[in-house]
């Protein structure tokens, strides 16, 4: 039978807003970048009135720092900031462990395990990076399914985000070690170690913090000012080349704000990179 319920259109602003977000998780948009709005709206195929209300969400959902005289830049974390993203990601996620090892079946342990096998074929003939994070993202919300604690997962999804967008530069550098962890906490669970899983994760998660802060640029602690390049200019624009399609989809992409929605930009980090 045929739903007769109306359907309702996506708003153009959650379309543009919604692309906007994806260019910011791939890096398309890199942290510090100056988003100009007349050319994002060129870009996107869209007016100039889109683009600033998806802008202004970005802002609220920590995405963007908005400067008065100077537009728009695409947040960049300070070690603070990045530091507390670990920690909300270690305690979650070494608490899913230790639920998933409790409340494992022999099903659940051969689907991570599934996983890990389909990531190291995928080391050996070369895939590509963004169908590792995409394996990696899978890996992560199994565990949490397994934990099969609703809440859990719900947090887990809020920070996939944030998650992915962390990660978007490292997951081929980290990619063999991490899947060397991902394994060890799998056997884990599986064999119902749930003490062991918990420690586990903490491990990796930390030492994925740890690769972070090493290898990747962050602002001065300080706030939304600290992240924005001093040099920056109004004339500064994205490349042309940042958007792979010229136009909006007209298909709807479901949202998942990022979590620290709502906070002022200068507290708040960016996150689809896919957590190691």
């Amino acid at each position: 039978m045929v739903d007769p319920s109306p359907i309702h259109a996506v708003p153009l602003r959650e379309h543009v807003y919604e692309r906007l977000q994806e260019m910011l998780i791939a890096r398309v948009l890199p942290p510090g970048g100056h988003l100009v709005e007349e050319r994002l709206a060129g870009q996107l195929g869209v007016s100039r009135g889109p683009v600033r209300e998806a802008l202004q969400r970005l802002h609220r959902d920590g995405w963007v720092t908005l400067r008065p005289r100077y537009g728009a830049f695409v947040n960049q974390p300070t070690p603070d900031q990045v530091t507390e993203f670990f920690e909300a990601r270690e305690l979650l996620e070494s608490w899913a462990a230790s639920l998933a090892a409790q409340r494992c079946t022999d099903g659940d342990g051969a689907a991570l395990l599934r996983i890990c096998d389909e990531a190291d074929e995928g080391l050996r003939t070369g895939r590509a990076a963004g169908e590792m994070a995409a394996l990696t993202a899978r890996f992560h919300t199994t565990v949490l399914e397994i934990a099969r604690n609703h809440i859990l997962l719900e947090f887990g999804r809020q920070l996939s985000h944030r998650s992915r967008w962390f990660f978007a530069p490292l997951v081929s550098s980290l990619a063999p070690r991490a899947w060397e962890e991902h394994r060890a906490v799998a056997e884990l669970i599986g064999s119902g170690r749930a003490d062991e899983a918990a420690a586990a994760m903490r491990t990796h998660i930390s030492e994925s913090r740890d690769a972070y802060l090493e290898t990747q640029p962050v602002a001065p602690d300080g706030g939304a000012d600290a992240a924005v390049p001093a040099a920056a200019v109004p004339a500064a624009a994205v490349p042309a080349a940042a958007v792979p399609d010229a136009a909006v989809p007209h298909a709807a992409v479901p949202d998942a704000a990022p979590v620290g929605a709502g906070r002022p930009a200068g507290d708040a980090l960016p996150s689809r990179a896919a957590p190691t």
